[in-house]
């Protein structure tokens, strides 16, 4: 049974992004008229189609599907812990007390090899209604495990993995590139992200994930990529972040946040060290982020 909102009736299938703008549309025309009908009238919001998922599609920009007293909630945590996050707290050990994650996904899953080469993915099942879903996989330094086991559980995907060194995808899994990303000019003959991205023909496709972990770079990477276009931005962003000035670290982390992403996981590979933390990023769209009084008053 679906829903108007696009979801199945227990929430488990989205609509597309062109659907939902549909939606959003024909909910701003008809919420009059259909409120005015039913004015005084306690009919549930499932049976006479009241969009009571449609926060969670539209603000996620139609990846989750959940009611809105549960999405609100989601929001108020948001907004509880961004404001910790906002406050830099002395430490040695700067990701310690840093940067706590601000956003849960129910079904988060972390795949790929224990210790270094694993990553958690935000709800990974979503990907089933993804059929042009889009992987990359940049600095893997030859460790295919999560390739491997995310090409097994969506096999759909289209996984491309990026290294500096020369590798061979295992066979059926992935697309291989020797690439440095940069940007065109530091490091000596890298690419930049827009080069890459159209230079694979992608520039019109919504990349899922990006698994990322180049030994530092990404705090001289990341401010081109996110300057980009936003069509070019990454909805999940999952990476390992290395020790350098705690300045550099903060501004990291608000340019991503300025950009609309939130944190979903973070946790320490104890491989490297208390100075190294592998966090995940999920972005949102910019509407999850205003404050309103269902979001401010917690339940």
């Amino acid at each position: 049974m679906k829903h108007p909102s696009g979801c199945t009736f227990w929430g488990k299938k989205q609509w597309s992004r062109k659907k939902v703008i549909l939606w959003q549309v024909a909910t701003l025309i008809g919420a009059p008229v259909i409120i005015a009908l039913i004015a005084g009238v306690a009919i549930p919001g499932v049976v006479i189609g009241v969009p009571i998922w449609a926060e969670s599609l539209i603000e996620s920009d139609a990846f989750i599907c959940e009611p809105n007293s549960v999405w609100n909630e989601r929001k108020h945590v948001f907004h509880t812990q961004d404001k910790e996050n906002m406050i830099t707290l002395p430490d040695t050990f700067y990701f310690l007390t840093n940067w706590a994650p601000n956003f849960h996904c129910s079904h988060a899953r972390r795949i790929g090899g224990r210790g270094d080469g694993g990553k958690w993915v935000c709800d990974p099942y979503r990907l089933k209604s993804r059929h042009d879903c889009l992987i990359y996989s940049v600095g893997s330094s030859g460790d295919f495990s999560f390739e491997i086991e995310m090409k097994k559980i969506m096999p759909h995907c289209e996984i491309h993995a990026f290294d500096q060194n020369s590798y061979v995808c295992p066979p059926n899994t992935c697309s291989f590139h020797k690439i440095t990303f940069g940007d065109g000019i530091q490091p000596y003959g890298s690419k930049s992200w827009l080069t890459v991205v159209r230079a694979l023909n992608h520039t019109n496709r919504l990349i899922d994930i990006l698994k990322i972990d180049i030994e530092g770079g990404e705090y001289s990477f990341f401010p081109l990529l996110l300057n980009s276009s936003k069509s070019s931005l990454p909805r999940q962003i999952l990476m390992e972040l290395h020790p350098i000035n705690v300045s550099v670290i903060h501004d990291f982390f608000n340019r991503l946040r300025n950009k609309n992403y939130v944190i979903f996981s973070k946790e320490n590979n104890l491989l490297g060290g208390p100075y190294f933390f592998e966090y995940a990023f999920l972005k949102l769209n910019s509407r999850f982020f205003i404050q309103t009084h269902d979001n401010m008053t917690h339940r």
